[in-house]
């Protein structure tokens, strides 16, 4: 049977005016019910649903099927056992410009990997779920170790990221995400921490239970670097990628925090014009890539994988390099002016 389906949308409609709000709504309507007939095979592993126009997710991942959609008897019903979406490993929205709230889904307990990329109006992602007497239970995300979140300006991770979590991208505006006081799961957490109240986010990190999270991965966040402190608290870590970071002016202490750092990426920042002084103490770095390039760069002897690229501004390197006898790629691409 299918293992791997792509349910993708192109529709003229989407670049109608705002003031056709009636058409607006009623081809919304139409597709919600052309998405919820197309379901999918119930041994599916991956699934990915791209240019989708509806507003809300269709019954057959919603965990009741009466908490959405209209009230009406043309809209197909569709009751699912959760069971059945026991192979599904892979979940990708894809530019769902309409979607505001993912309700919530059917339990995915196999899911390793969820991107969610291009949608505007979603406000939160829920990992838990509320049981008898307000205990809380984690819900639909028992093994994630994949999490991509792009270009996703509103979206709140509530109460906390999966602990499972071992891979993480927040892409687009997306900074709220790392300042946020929801980055853990809490050992000892009351009904406020429960419903990640920004105000008692040192909490989290002082009774946090740890965290699998292995790479962290900043892309095109705007903003300062003044809210990433959580990167402290990520003692796991082994790499770490900034990307095109264009309000990046200098680099937060927090990331001398992680010992276990093995490799560091700093790219397309180009309002970040000073390294810090401390870069140098990472000893457990192997591959670093970075604008500018330290003056004591010889200092990190388990450096085995060293990427300048476009260091326009680079006329020669510094005699401590003398000192990586661990070397083993050194990538001057683009170094015009190196001599």
């Amino acid at each position: 049977g299918i293992r791997k389906l792509s349910l993708d949308w192109y529709s003229r409609w989407e670049d109608q005016p705002n003031d056709m709000e009636e058409e607006l709504s009623l081809n919304m309507e139409k597709e919600l019910h052309l998405l919820d007939s197309l379901e999918p095979p119930s041994k599916i592993e991956k699934l990915r649903i791209r240019g989708y126009r509806g507003s809300q997710l269709p019954r057959w991942m919603a965990k009741q099927s009466d908490s959405c959609g209209p009230a009406d008897d043309t809209h197909i019903v569709m009751q699912r056992n959760p069971s059945e979406f026991s192979h599904l490993t892979e979940l990708v929205l894809d530019n769902l410009p309409n979607l505001e709230h993912l309700g919530e889904l059917v339990e995915l307990p196999p899911i390793r990997i969820l991107k969610l990329k291009r949608l505007p109006k979603l406000v939160e992602l829920l990992t838990t779920t509320t049981g008898e007497e307000g205990v809380e239970v984690l819900c639909c995300f028992h093994h994630l170790s994949t999490l991509v979140i792009s270009d996703c300006p509103k979206l709140l991770v509530k109460p906390y990221f999966p602990p499972s979590l071992q891979s993480l991208r927040l892409e687009g505006n997306n900074g709220q995400l790392v300042s946020s006081g929801c980055f853990f799961r809490p050992r000892h957490h009351d009904a406020t921490h429960a419903h990640g109240d920004e105000s008692s986010s040192s909490s989290y990190f002082a009774d946090e239970t740890g965290t699998h999270l292995e790479r962290l991965e900043l892309r095109r966040l705007t903003g300062s670097s003044s809210g990433w402190e959580v990167l402290q608290h990520l003692t796991g870590l082994h790499t770490l990628e900034i990307f095109k970071c264009t309000d990046l002016t200098h680099l937060p202490e927090s990331i001398h925090c992680p010992t276990t750092l093995c490799r560091l990426l700093i790219t397309g920042c180009h309002n970040l014009r000073v390294l810090p002084d401390w870069l140098v103490e990472l000893k457990s770095l192997q591959l670093i890539a970075l604008q500018q390039l330290p003056e004591q760069i010889g200092e990190l002897c388990s450096l085995q994988h060293l990427t300048l690229g476009s260091v326009i501004y680079l006329t020669c390197l510094p005699e401590s390099m003398q000192r990586l006898t661990s070397l083993r790629t050194l990538d001057l691409s683009y170094c015009d002016a190196l001599t």
